[in-house]
């Protein structure tokens, strides 16, 4: 198991933006490639390099270890069948047209639940 008690701000994973209100969710090389995989695009289609705004800091996985991420909320829309490949693409190159929902997210590594719910505030950084 890789579960770690440091946060994902202190390992540099996110970081507080808006006085704190939403975290910056910083996108790892790791995670760019598992969403073109789960894509079936090239990374360097995407376009996408920042990071995405959340109502909340990156939770880790109670089973892996695993910090939640972009790739997991790309996974579970998929795997759920809420959003196309196109879709998802189009959001992930143009943000997103309308607010988002929030969602409880299922880790991409593990199948784990990752505690509460998660919101993208609809703009990159």
């Amino acid at each position: 198991m890789e579960h770690t008690d440091a946060s994902s701000t202190a390992l540099g994973l996110s970081v507080p933006v808006f006085d704190g209100a939403y975290h910056k969710w910083l996108l790892t090389g790791e995670e760019l490639a598992h969403i073109a995989e789960l894509l079936n695009v090239d990374s360097s289609a995407l376009n996408i390099n920042e990071g995405n705004i959340m109502n909340r800091e990156r939770a880790a996985c109670n089973s892996c270890g695993k910090f939640s991420g972009l790739d997991d909320l790309v996974h579970n829309a998929l795997a759920r069948g809420i959003h196309t490949p196109n879709f998802i693409i189009d959001v992930l190159q143009n943000g997103p047209q309308n607010q988002s929902p929030g969602h409880e997210i299922q880790c991409s590594k593990c199948g784990e639940m990752f505690y509460g719910s998660f919101r993208w505030a609809g703009r990159w950084m």
